[in-house]
């Protein structure tokens, strides 16, 4: 029987409808509804912030979190795991971007961003009124400024942008061999993660805090940086338009959040009988 749920949020529990809004569907909200109502516990797994959902579409979706891709995670409204990248670890990554056509983001607890370079066509990028609202500031100080006024200043995600695919593939590579795993959460970005942070470890640490099982886990996604949480989950639901390697590691292949979560409810409905024979 499965007890949670951790549901990615960009393109899978939130899509473009047909009038082009980036919202959660009626039949998304309407199933959710119905799965916390038979018991189980519904929690988000993205890489955005921990926030981004309640602040966006209403405080009513205030879930357990696992947020930039691991790096975060809050359960019962507290923070309850945080990976920290220093300044030092931030310079070291700048380092590496000398003399390429590409940009590095780092980002506070508090979503302030910095482009270290301050490389103006990245933060028009970001400035861009058409984007969903990320609730963050754009501190106006390239990272050796932020230094001088923040000695102490520490972020939860570094993330190296570039728009050449090459070089960014290739800039990922010399940042794994620095120790990283980069995690692609972006088309044109990938994020640093330290050594065995993920979606999936987050997934872990709200699982331990619960006592529940990894068997009585279902995961639901659709981008390259769930691939964890379906290879440490069975019980998982890829959206039709998945990445690839979703596709071929899903359990199953849904429409939707919404019929990913009838399915479960069915499935939970058939054991409660099986117990009662």
């Amino acid at each position: 029987m499965i007890r949670l749920i951790f549901c990615d949020v960009d393109g899978t529990l939130v899509q473009d409808n047909e009038q082009g809004d980036y919202t959660i569907s009626v039949e998304n909200l309407r199933e959710i509804n119905r799965t916390v109502n038979s018991g189980v516990h519904f929690a988000l797994a993205t890489g955005r912030p921990a926030d981004f959902v309640p602040r966006t579409y209403g405080r009513q979706f205030s879930f357990d979190t696992v947020a930039y891709s691991g790096a975060y995670v809050t359960a019962r409204q507290k923070l309850i795991y945080e990976s920290i990248f220093t300044l030092e670890e931030a310079r070291h990554l700048q380092a590496l971007l000398e003399n390429q056509p590409a940009e590095l983001l780092c980002i506070t607890n508090q979503n302030d961003y910095c482009f270290a370079g301050r490389k103006s066509e990245y933060i028009d990028e970001f400035c861009d009124p058409d984007n969903v609202p990320d609730y963050r500031e754009i501190l106006p100080w390239t990272l050796a400024e932020l230094a001088q006024r923040k000695p102490a200043q520490t972020f939860v995600s570094l993330v190296i942008l570039c728009h050449q695919p090459n070089t960014l593939k290739q800039l990922a590579e010399q940042a794994s061999r620095l120790g990283y795993d980069p995690v692609m959460t972006r088309h044109d970005g990938y994020s640093m993660m330290k050594p065995g942070v993920n979606k999936a470890s987050g997934i872990q640490k709200v699982a331990s805090l619960d006592h529940v099982p990894l068997y009585e886990i279902a995961v639901l996604g659709d981008s390259i940086n769930d691939l964890e949480m379906f290879e440490l989950i069975e019980e998982s639901y890829a959206m039709e338009k998945s990445h690839p390697e979703i596709l071929a590691r899903a359990k199953y292949i849904v429409h939707d959040v919404a019929e990913a979560l009838r399915m479960i409810q069915e499935k939970n409905r058939e054991e409660q009988e099986m117990s009662k024979c």
